[in-house]
């Protein structure tokens, strides 16, 4: 018994039949000789052999699973739950949010929290659905912060080119440069000076209005006390006019107020045209003013400034005020010390 086991062990072709004997198709002999054509005629393969569904061990018995076994079928994809299941059409975040696993989205959907990522989306949607009315609320905030605590410098504003403390020469020349042309200039004297000079020239004979006059001007143009008080400019096809009010020679005369008028935006007529093209340029006069000028500090006033005696501007629909009281208050200290040193000389000699 022990010889014919060993003998099967090393000789497992003894055992086989001659009917499990199969010879290679080459070398497989018949009684009929098929023809080229017939042999390409058959298929390479069986049916039998192309079905891998059916299990089937290496000696071609089919294999018997238990019923907890799951056969591999090897011709459907795999429904794998680590399998990312990507769109193209949609977001980064939604993909994510559907290949989450899912224990998790239960465990959200039963204690009603989302994820990092579902705040995310939650966020995004309502910073969408704000952009409607908003352009950029997170600026919006920002611009609305900054507002708060903010202060315009009035001082470096310009109207039409036209700067504070600007003399009149430097005024003149960007004006023109704009298509401004002057309509009118006043001189003035200190009235200080002025009765001074009165006083020297009836002491040197000189009577009457007009000569008293032109004596109290020649002496104040001599000692460079006669200035340009106030000037006038006018752009005519746009309808603006620009004034500017400059200080005396104790001051160097420079401007301390600049006023400008526009009358595009004062058109008369109640027709639907006239209406419309009065809102036009009134729109348009305060998107130029936001642009140029930004915020207002004062929205209610529609005031710019640091507040106190510093420059500040004003606006109102068609009209602008630049000013600065602290340059027109020196101008009068000035003139006061002067008239004191003037006042303090020894008048008599008795």
């Amino acid at each position: 018994m022990k010889k014919l086991i060993l003998l099967l062990l090393f000789f497992p072709t003894v055992a086989l039949s001659a009917e499990d004997k199969v010879l290679p198709l080459n070398l497989q002999t018949g009684s009929q000789t098929e023809t080229v054509e017939e042999q390409n005629s058959k298929p390479l393969m069986d049916e039998e052999d192309l079905n891998f569904d059916q299990p089937l061990d290496a000696f071609g018995e089919p294999v018997n699973f238990d019923a907890d076994t799951k056969v591999p079928i090897f011709n459907q994809p795999s429904q794998n739950k680590n399998e990312l299941k990507v769109n193209t059409r949609q977001s980064l975040t939604d993909n994510i949010r559907k290949n989450a696993p899912e224990e998790i989205q239960e465990e959200q959907s039963q204690s009603g929290t989302t994820s990092w990522v579902g705040q995310l989306i939650s966020s995004a949607k309502e910073n969408f659905q704000n952009s409607e009315s908003k352009t950029n609320p997170l600026a919006d905030m920002l611009e609305q912060s900054q507002v708060q605590n903010r202060r315009s410098n009035a001082s470096v504003f310009d109207i039409s080119g036209v700067m504070l403390r600007m003399s009149y020469k430097q005024a003149e020349e960007a004006l023109t440069k704009r298509g401004y042309k002057k309509t009118m200039q006043k001189m003035d004297i200190p009235n200080f000076i002025r009765w001074r000079n009165e006083e020297k020239c009836r002491n040197q004979g000189i009577v009457g209005y007009e000569r008293l006059e032109n004596c109290v001007i020649r002496l104040a143009n001599k000692e460079h006390y006669q200035f340009i008080s106030q000037a006038g400019f006018s752009k005519f096809d746009t309808k603006e006019t620009v004034h500017i009010y400059l200080t005396s020679t104790f001051t160097n005369n420079k401007i301390y107020k600049i006023t400008y008028r526009s009358e595009a935006a004062n058109n008369t007529g109640n027709s639907p045209k006239a209406i419309y093209l009065r809102n036009i340029k009134v729109y348009d006069f305060w998107k130029k003013i936001n642009q140029k000028y930004g915020v207002p500090d004062n929205q209610q006033d529609v005031i710019w400034g640091l507040g106190g005696n510093k420059p500040y501007m004003r606006a109102a629909t068609g009209f602008l005020l630049l000013e600065d009281n602290m340059l027109r208050e020196l101008d009068y200290t000035r003139m006061s010390r002067e008239d004191q040193r003037f006042m303090n000389t020894d008048l008599y000699t008795f």
